[in-house]
């Protein structure tokens, strides 16, 4: 083969015991040792690379040429830095383009699909693509795309899907909620509900199944008290709710639970171990991942439906009202679900929501909706819903149709977009009260999602945290009133001090715990079990600070040379990241150790969101690291600002 991205060959001899092949050379490596050096690659240099490979394989198969290992390992660079594939060892031509290959062969990250699964059909051209895909999402990531510890976790996770599409979700989910619905208006709680306990019937219809942890409530009034459930799906009033109990609103968490999971690939609150998944449902400490494709209203719909205040969750009837139900809606689930994604990119909106209709009134949704007295207003808002539609498809029906033999073009595309206007019109009718409920809820509230923060288990030291809240804004609230009745003299202004802040932090409570460097060189390290250990720079000592539910916090105070073997391992972990923090990260400010710096201080809470990252001190110092690199420092009960500009500039401000 010639081609100016495929190792070209050019000789080939043998003697008593090898056979010698010669090819081209290439000086610059392969993409696999650019990746890593790289880690990830930009947009702009994969897309260059891609269209060299896609070159190289348009080529290969006009020549009936399957190459069956594309990886980043067998793509090299020549001179130039131009691509060439190479390592054809596993190639296979192909006799005539319908001839398949039944040989179970590749690299595992690799490999496609229909090369495991096909002993009796085969594979062919496709398998390169398949390889393709792997590679452009390596490359863009950093690792492929099945990445696991061992070789048939790779092979199953190519098997099955990781995540559904949102027109699959959306079917399933309205099922879901038509039985929840029926089960509530029956008084039963079933407070097990996860993906394990929701079946395929032949159909390919979802049902519940598994009452084994059921409730049936005596009336809608009463609660429940037995902690129950699944720990990835189970409700936070379940959890912490000993004294007020729970009741119907659990299965609607579990819902949004199930919603995220199938749109995902895993639950949100997933961790290694039980507790920790506790403490992140407790405090709704979950996120959407950047690489899964999610639109905006499926992240506001599990956003609101995973409120921590039961009363703040949608109704089954408020669920059905929201925008992400109008978007592509399948009439049915195809039985090949269990192995690929289907296709519904062809369905209209109008029949769409034509679908949607039609599954709801399957679920008895619509039909429960219009005989429940309590939610009257909503059964109107449905009927309209209902009535629309009927509308919308006696429109359909009856609006003229050309055959497409004497239809002028110009008269089809005006008459497409007639089409397009009216089911627009409809469709606008349909989401108004959902779109207006949504934006003033988004102008009252805008929500702060914490993307990480440190889990506290002390009621105490929760409640020494609300306090040292209280008092701080306490202070800003009389400051700033003293300031509109003209500010106070200079006699009485607070002392201008140096606050103790955090110069320097690394996050990686995905595995020890959160570091920080203090303004006083002193470091830190506050572990995911909760426990502190603080070593301090002016001395060979340091602390070590557990929860207490006496005191909130208790520090111990130890020599290094004279340390606990139990605490071993907590030195060489701050250790570490005081050596990595040393050689990677600057410092925020100029601060140091002052006289009036009596006592050590620690961190208590951090918590990161998207625009900032907030710290609070054991002095009580609120600290705030916004993303242009300005930061904001509250401290004195409120008293002093310190603020603190890129440069490290730092005023204050009484």
């Amino acid at each position: 083969m010639s081609h100016p991205n495929i190792v070209q060959f050019i000789d080939c001899f043998e003697d008593d015991s090898n056979v010698y092949i010669l090819l081209e050379i290439c000086p610059n490596g392969s993409l696999m040792e650019l990746l890593k050096r790289r880690k990830v690659l930009t947009e702009p240099e994969v897309r260059f690379f891609t269209t060299q490979i896609c070159g190289a394989i348009k080529y290969m198969h006009s020549r009936r040429v399957i190459h069956r290992d594309l990886k980043l390992g067998n793509i090299f660079f020549d001179s130039n830095y131009n691509l060439k594939i190479g390592d054809f060892g596993l190639a296979a031509v192909l006799a005539n383009e319908s001839e398949r290959k039944y040989t179970i062969c590749g690299t595992p990250n690799y490999i496609a699909p229909e090369v495991l699964m096909g002993k009796h059909s085969g594979h062919s051209f496709e398998v390169d693509i398949w390889s393709l895909g792997v590679m452009l999402y390596a490359l863009l990531i950093g690792k492929p795309p099945f990445q696991a510890r061992d070789v048939n976790t790779i092979y199953e996770r190519i098997k099955c899907r990781d995540f559904l599409t949102e027109p699959e979700v959306r079917f399933f989910t309205t099922q879901i909620c038509g039985a929840i619905k029926y089960m509530h208006s029956r008084r039963v709680i079933h407070r097990d509900l996860k993906l394990g306990n929701i079946f395929f019937d032949s159909n390919y219809n979802l049902k519940i199944g598994d009452f084994g942890l059921a409730a049936v409530l005596a009336n809608e009034s009463e609660r429940k008290y037995t902690i129950c459930g699944t720990p990835n799906y189970i409700a936070p009033e379940v959890l912490m709710g000993k004294h007020s109990g729970h009741s119907f609103e659990v299965d609607i968490w579990s819902l949004g639970v199930m919603l995220y999971a199938l749109l995902i690939g895993k639950p949100p609150f997933q961790a290694r171990d039980v507790n920790t998944i506790y403490e992140r449902i407790k405090c709704r400490d979950f996120s959407f991942p950047r690489d899964k494709p999610i639109s905006d209203e499926g992240k506001i719909l599990i956003r609101d439906i995973l409120s921590l205040d039961p009363i703040e969750r949608p109704s089954l009837t408020e669920i059905m009202d929201y925008v992400w139900f109008r978007g592509t809606f399948p009439p049915s689930i195809p039985s090949t679900v269990m192995s690929e994604a289907p296709n519904f990119e062809d369905i209209p909106e109008e029949q769409s929501l034509v679908n949607f209709k039609d599954c709801m009134e399957k679920s008895l949704l619509l039909e429960s909706m219009s005989s429940d007295k309590i939610q009257r207003q909503k059964r109107d808002y449905i009927s309209s819903i209902k009535s629309s539609i009927d509308k919308l498809e006696e429109y359909h029906q009856n609006r003229p149709f050309l055959p497409h033999s004497l239809s002028p073009g110009g008269t089809k595309q005006k008459y497409k977009e007639v089409v397009d206007i009216e089911a627009q019109r409809r469709l606008n009718d349909l989401a108004r009260e959902a779109r207006i409920r949504r934006a003033q809820q988004a102008v009252l509230r805008k929500e702060l999602i914490a993307t990480s923060t440190n889990v506290i288990k002390s009621e105490i030291s929760l409640r020494i945290l609300a306090s040292e809240c209280h008092l701080t804004l306490n202070g800003i609230v009389e400051a700033e009133a003293q300031y509109k009745m003209g500010g106070l003299p200079k006699s009485r202004l607070p002392k201008i001090k140096h606050p103790m802040i955090v110069t320097k932090w690394v996050d990686y409570s995905n595995k020890h715990g959160f570091s920080y460097q203090l303004s006083t060189e002193d470091i830190g390290v506050l572990f995911n079990n909760g426990t502190t250990v603080l070593r301090l720079a002016d001395a060979e000592e340091f602390w070590y600070i557990s929860y207490d539910d006496r005191e909130g916090w208790v520090a111990s105070h130890y020599l290094l040379s004279e340390k606990p073997r139990e605490l071993s391992r907590h030195l060489e972990v701050v250790d570490f990241f005081a050596k990595y923090m040393k050689a990677n990260l600057s410092r925020v400010s100029t601060f140091g150790r002052e006289e009036y710096h009596k006592d050590d201080v620690f961190l208590r809470r951090y918590t990161r969101y998207k625009p900032f990252v907030m710290f609070e001190l054991s002095d009580g110092t609120f600290q705030f690291n916004f993303k242009d690199h300005h930061k904001m420092a509250i401290s004195d009960g409120g008293k002093l600002v310190t603020y603190i500009s890129p440069p490290m500039k730092a005023p204050h401000i009484p």
